[in-house]
């Protein structure tokens, strides 16, 4: 389907804190062109703001997907209101500038062709007409005030769950009812579970809330067997069921924030949200070297007959931040100097060797990322590129991510603990948004109405996997999907229209990675490579493609139906990505077309026509990156404006067998 981008940008002579007070405030009728606006919350706990134009009859509705005062940025995606629009999706970002702010407000169209360019006017139009409005609005706001935060007062209580291991906790009280959710605080490995005591006073006086000692932590002992990252996953299922919780909300720290996204990948259906401060990749994504640097660092003390609390002195220097008071210092040495060296042992041994990286696509919850300004370990512009990261793999699957990214002034690694104000500020609205005050939220008819969207185009995608264009029938996509068959030509039209929007969607994942709004170019190409190979090696998509082969020659205008829905458009994003680099200066091409052309076939033109023939073998993961390292490397000698740095870039992603890289939080 078309697409376009518009962007506008202004320079605002006021200060970019007065110029993010009026755009911050998402359900604010601050635009001249608006008739009334409200906020509303959906029911996965998204917030929306709907509103009406001036001199229109209709309504729009938009979801806030990334919000952060540390960036002073927003995010905004369009649900409903403009005929004709597949996907919209906006950012506005203030920045400081020589005299005062500078704003970018930019928004990505996807539309009808009869309608593109009617929007893409439009939004133009409304873009500038609001950056216009800034000035005067920027002159009479003040910056907002903080909130006051949370009072607490709740009395901690230590309980215990018997066994092997056996678990110990702190919770101020366990409801009398089974909570929809229960707030689990997972702490570092330096740590334990009272390191989140001024949480648990505070928010425990609002939410169900749990801080778990991790095995061999605090009073929890160790198991009869090493430690693995789905031990701890399945602790948590088990304080679940003490709680009788139907879902958790996890809210962890450092090697806890890692356990919490090694959660969210396992068993995403449980999860109401995440917490994650000072961390998230753990070791990840680092290198086989990193990890092993890393690991023989801590661990050469213990070989030598010391104990964590012969090194906690030094770690405390290194962890807390320089406004950490005597109060805050003495207790990260008192958690650090109880835990037994065997523990610390164990831990260290898990987190060393992670057995995956995280495919982020797979939250399906709400973020809250934080962080301290002065942490060492998770700098803010490593958890902000995840942050950014998480918002784009979920945009990529075509859900509506819920991102938001803060930076605690002041603060260093244990930033709820040397600022706990505002962490509790921050992290009680979060927990309030979504877990309301006990109502009972019912989904809203754009909920519905995407749900259903949901079901006919996996029932669609099945059915044509099975039996290709011509086999499938409207009547069977319908009755897979459990609707009737004119839901399906009020959605999507015809069976042209179905197969056109299936494939769509293919297309948006493919094309997502060099798209993202983080990582260079050799970041990016590496990112596509792996998830265009995961994409079109799936065998659902390989029984596609060899049936609409093998209808071509009685069938042909199938084929070229399914080559200009799916593949045609996506080598089309290629093109526009190889135009993009050459413009700024990254890829020194001639024509960009045969230049993509390039690109696709060097990556997996040989391993796709391989396995399109052998049906029963599937892709072997070591002989893919062989292939797409080589078709990389062969690609950026030809093509690279810096072949020499970007070739080493791409032996170290190769090395680290990643298909992601970010910087590592420990």
């Amino acid at each position: 389907m078309p697409q376009a981008t518009v962007q506008q940008t202004a320079k605002i002579a006021a200060p970019p804190a007065r110029v993010w007070a009026v755009l911050r405030d998402f359900a604010a009728p601050w635009h001249p062109d608006m008739a009334w606006c409200r906020e509303e919350i959906a029911a996965d706990g998204a917030r929306e703001r709907v509103f009406a134009m001036t001199d229109e009859d209709g309504r729009y509705r938009e979801r806030l997907t990334y919000f952060s005062d540390a960036e002073r940025s927003l995010s905004y995606v369009l649900t409903e209101g403009i005929e004709g629009a597949q996907d919209y999706r906006a950012r506005v970002r203030v920045e400081a500038a020589e005299g005062g702010a500078a704003v970018s407000w930019s928004a990505r169209i996807i539309a009808t062709a009869a309608r593109l360019e009617p929007v893409r006017a439009g939004t133009e139009a409304i873009l500038r007409r609001g950056l216009e409005a800034l000035p005067a609005l920027a002159r009479e706001v003040a910056p907002p005030a903080a909130d006051a935060p949370p009072q607490g007062g709740a009395e901690v209580l230590r309980h215990h769950i018997g066994g092997t291991p056996r678990l110990s906790y702190l919770t101020t009280g366990q409801p009398d009812t089974p909570p929809e959710a229960l707030i689990v605080f997972l702490h570092g490995i330096g740590g334990n579970a009272t390191n989140w005591t001024p949480q648990l006073e505070t928010l425990g006086a609002r939410h169900p809330v749990a801080a778990l000692d991790m095995r061999g932590y605090g009073e929890s002992t160790l198991g009869f067997l090493p430690s693995q990252i789905d031990d701890y996953c399945e602790d948590l299922l088990q304080l679940a069921r003490a709680f009788r919780a139907r879902k958790l909300l996890l809210c962890g720290l450092s090697m806890g924030s890692w356990i919490a996204t090694s959660f969210a990948m396992r068993h995403p259906e449980k999860l109401a949200g995440l917490i994650l401060a000072g961390g998230c990749t753990g070791m990840s994504e680092a290198d086989p070297d990193e990890r092993e640097t890393f690991r023989v660092s801590r661990e050469v003390p213990l070989s030598q007959g010391q104990s964590p609390a012969d090194f906690a002195p030094a770690v405390v220097d290194v962890i807390a931040g320089p406004d950490a008071g005597p109060e805050v210092r003495r207790a990260l040495l008192e958690s650090m100097a109880a835990i037994p060296a065997a523990s610390y042992r164990d831990a260290l041994n898990c987190f060393c060797n992670p057995v995956e990286r995280f495919d982020f696509a797979r939250i399906d919850c709400p973020v809250l990322m934080v962080t301290g300004e002065h942490d060492r370990l998770a700098p803010p512009e490593e958890i902000r590129a995840v942050s950014y990261r998480i918002h784009d793999a979920i945009a990529a699957r075509g859900g509506w991510p819920d991102v938001r990214f803060e930076v605690l002034e002041g603060a260093g690694h244990l930033c709820n603990l040397e600022a706990p104000e505002a962490f509790n500020r921050l992290a009680d609205a979060f927990l309030t948004r979504l877990l309301g005050t006990g109502e009972e939220r019912r989904p809203s008819r754009e909920d519905r109405r995407r749900a259903k969207s949901r079901r006919i185009l996996d029932a669609a995608l099945a059915e044509f996997c099975a039996r290709g264009f011509d086999g499938a029938s409207m009547n069977a996509i319908a009755e897979r999907a459990g609707v009737s068959k004119p839901t399906l030509y009020q959605y999507f039209g015809d069976k042209d229209g179905l197969f056109d929007a299936v494939l769509d969607e293919g297309r948006v994942v493919l094309l997502a990675p060099l798209g993202a709004t983080q990582g260079d170019l050799v970041d990016r190409l590496w990112q596509f490579a792996w998830t265009y190979a995961d994409f079109v090696l799936r065998p659902d998509m390989l029984s596609l493609a060899r049936l609409i082969l093998g209808e071509a020659e009685r069938r042909p205008e199938s084929a070229v139906a399914y080559h200009r829905s799916g593949p045609g458009r996506a080598f089309a994003g290629i093109v526009t990505f190889v135009g993009e680099m050459a413009a700024a200066g990254r890829l020194e091409v001639d024509d960009a077309e045969l230049a993509a052309q390039d690109l696709w076939s060097l990556i997996l033109s040989g391993p796709r026509d391989h396995y399109l023939h052998h049906v029963r073998e599937r892709p072997d993961r070591a002989s893919l990156a062989r292939h797409i390292t080589h078709g990389l490397r062969v690609f950026l000698t030809v093509y690279s404006a810096r072949p020499d740095a970007d070739l080493a870039e791409l032996e170290r992603h190769a090395a680290a067998g990643t298909q992601t890289t970010t910087g590592t939080q420990a």
